[in-house]
């Protein structure tokens, strides 16, 4: 079975501005990206790893932003359940790192993140729990 390294959903508050996130997310972090401001998925790479970015707000055809924001507020806490959430920010890893060599990549796209947008549900559909 092949798993996405990485893999993480985060479920983004309505309020935040979208516009750019992948960009500012990707700067916020201190990698490249390979995606322009108006861009909703592109890839960002510390040094030559590379990860997929892709923002879904439920405005195109085939969106799963429901369909995530369902199975997302399963792990999370009362108050934020209360909460209007409008769009899901999903990442992950291009190619197998089995000797963990860009966790830390990893956890500074969450961070950054998480600082971009206050109140964001970070969610591994790997293992279905919060991150």
């Amino acid at each position: 079975m092949s798993v996405t390294p990485y893999l993480t959903h985060a479920l983004l508050p309505v309020g935040p501005d979208l516009t750019g996130l992948g960009v500012r997310v990707a700067r916020h972090a201190g990698a490249e990206a390979g995606l322009r401001p108006g861009d909703r998925a592109g890839e960002v790479a510390f040094g030559r790893y590379r990860f997929f970015l892709a923002l879904d707000d439920g405005s195109a055809e085939g969106s799963e932003l429901a369909g995530l924001r369902d199975v997302i507020l399963t792990v999370a806490t009362d108050a934020e359940r209360r909460q209007t959430f409008g769009a899901v920010l999903t990442f992950g890893g291009l190619s197998p790192d089995p000797d963990l060599d860009h966790f830390n990549d990893a956890v500074l796209l969450m961070e950054a993140v998480e600082a971009l947008c206050p109140g964001a549900v970070l969610f591994d559909p790997q293992s279905g729990e919060r991150i």
